[in-house]
């Protein structure tokens, strides 16, 4: 067997054997989604969501009239990467590893249902990429490389650039319970 091969499969057993908790671990429901938080204060409730969102995910926008967050993509964390703690649970982080994941959370922060306190609702969209061709195709490709097209000048102009497309996966109810977790936390909620 190569020794790459060999290598690699050492190094991803290792990373996840020393990942711990964050790759083995099952997330259990650690609050409704919506997170009901009994504070009559919008900024406090505002800043630990950004705060617990932000260590997920690169914030995009946030905009406090609409009372949303929105993030950018992130692509899932592997095997191979397990201080990224976006990927919860060792499927996640295999399924990760074998193919292209990205994910990306919109949360919003309204006044609660019953009048008191917010209402701070955690959706993590999951996205599986969805390619024309294989990105790395080898065989064939030295002889049949049609990726490069010729203009009349006899000019190599390139290779033609496929904007990617991507399958939704619905919704990763882990990751949403791990940000969840970190709001009542931080928000010292029992």
């Amino acid at each position: 067997m190569c020794p790459r091969i060999l290598l690699a499969g050492l190094v991803s057993l290792i990373a996840c054997a020393s990942s711990g908790c964050a790759t083995t671990s099952r997330t259990a429901v650690v609050a409704e989604n919506p997170l009901i938080v009994p504070s009559g204060d919008f900024e406090t409730v505002w800043r630990a969501s950004v705060v617990a969102v932000d260590q997920f995910f690169d914030i995009a926008s946030e905009d406090r009239a609409q009372r949303k967050i929105v993030t950018q993509n992130k692509s899932g964390a592997t095997l191979l990467e397990p201080w990224e703690i976006d990927s919860v649970g060792f499927q996640e982080r295999l399924e990760c590893t074998l193919q292209t994941i990205r994910r990306f959370a919109i949360i919003t922060v309204n006044p609660s249902p019953t009048g008191q306190g917010w209402a701070v609702k955690v959706v993590v969209y999951k996205e599986l990429e969805d390619l024309l061709q294989p990105d790395r195709q080898s065989i064939g490709r030295a002889v049949f490389n049609n990726q490069f097209p010729l203009n009349r000048a006899r000019e190599v102009v390139g290779p033609v650039q496929v904007a990617p497309y991507w399958i939704s996966r619905g919704q990763d109810l882990k990751l949403e319970q791990a940000i969840l977790a970190k709001i009542r936390s931080s928000l010292f909620l029992p």
